[in-house]
């Protein structure tokens, strides 16, 4: 999520916007299906597979602020398309091409709670959206089978982000979230931890971890996965 540096324009200030696009570093391990008839099949993917497999991806943050009011933005989209590092569970099938179309957003509202020199707090409420767009084909020796399937849901989420200044120029930031709730997703939850280093009042780097848990099934479309790795990022205030 993008933030402005701990020693930020007092809090009665006006807007204050920034923008964040970055680079998440991330596999990808789950269950992934189309249709009831056929078993999903098992991902196991690491970042340089998706990277050999990819053929598109964006990603960025935005986010807006006003006295204790913040609301936040936060988008991807990937597609890709992957024959290996996948797990057949049915016997009838050897071979296998899945592809995939992803588009997830998280949209929240929330309010700071702590507005220290050194310390800040938020807490947020708001909801991510999804879009999957799931190809799947299976070939055996006696039986075959082509689909392809899309998607939609949305999940309310709630969650929480702490940012800690440790020496000038240097910072942490913890962000979390959970949702889902039984509404479309079983469940869904999601951290992040980076380092902020602040180049200039505009300009920051970040660098962490982000790890995001999705469990959603609905008429034989499965998505039960995770997606967890380093993230590099570039933060501009304005």
């Amino acid at each position: 999520q993008a933030a402005e540096p701990a020693d930020a324009a007092d809090p009665e200030s006006g807007w204050q916007f920034s923008t964040s696009p970055y680079l998440w570093m991330s596999r990808m391990k789950g269950d992934m299906g189309v249709v009831e008839q056929v078993e999903p099949v098992g991902v196991d993917l690491s970042f340089f597979d998706i990277v050999d497999a990819m053929k598109f991806a964006l990603m960025g943050s935005f986010e807006a602020r006003k006295g204790r009011f913040v609301g936040t933005g936060d988008a991807l989209y990937l597609s890709m398309g992957a024959s290996e590092d996948i797990e057949i569970r049915e016997e009838d099938f050897v071979d296998v091409e899945l592809g995939s179309k992803t588009f997830i957003s998280t949209v929240t509202a929330g309010y700071r709670v702590v507005n220290q020199d050194r310390v800040t707090a938020d807490v947020f409420g708001g909801g991510r959206y999804y879009w999957m767009k799931v190809s799947l084909d299976l070939e055996g020796p006696q039986r075959s089978f082509s689909g392809d399937k899309s998607e939609s849901w949305f999940d309310p989420v709630i969650g929480g982000r702490l940012q800690i200044s440790l020496a000038p120029n240097w910072s942490v930031k913890t962000y979390a979230d959970i949702g889902g709730f039984g509404v479309d997703s079983h469940f869904t939850w999601q951290v992040m931890g980076v380092r902020q280093y602040d180049l200039s009042r505009n300009w920051s780097l970040t660098a962490g971890w982000r790890h995001l848990d999705i469990d959603y099934d609905h008429e034989g479309f499965v998505f039960d996965a995770s997606m967890g790795g380093p993230i590099l990022g570039a933060i501009y205030r304005f």
